[in-house]
């Protein structure tokens, strides 16, 4: 396995971790806009794992449209780690999702490195 596609597994393996995190901790009642329908929160949530899986298993084959879905995915949970980050700035205390969102920025970080550098 490559280092991009070592680190699209490991960025998955965090996001499984921040999904565990929200649902524990209410995510869905704390949603900012208000409570979050339950359909609404497991429809995101399959459309993200299906994406990141096809971005893994693409990247695992060599396939090249594994790279453009490596850059939305680790764009994607860069935007998603600072979004629980800056609403705990915000609201100066912790939002459901937070701890994690604080592994989610260094791995997103790290496979964007690895995407520039090739």
């Amino acid at each position: 396995m490559d280092r991009i596609t070592y680190t699209i597994l490991i960025l998955i393996v965090a996001l499984v971790t921040h999904l565990i995190e929200e649902i524990k901790t209410g995510f869905r009642k704390k949603f900012p806009l208000g409570e979050m329908p339950k359909p609404l929160f497991v429809g995101i949530n399959i459309v993200v794992y299906t994406f990141c899986f096809a971005t893994f298993f693409l990247s695992v084959r060599g396939n090249e449209l594994a790279i453009p879905l490596a850059w939305i995915f680790a764009i994607a949970m860069l935007i998603n780690g600072a979004g629980h980050i800056g609403i705990m700035v915000v609201k100066k205390r912790y939002f459901p999702g937070g701890f994690t969102a604080f592994i989610l920025l260094p791995i997103s970080v790290y496979l964007i490195k690895q995407l520039v550098n090739g």
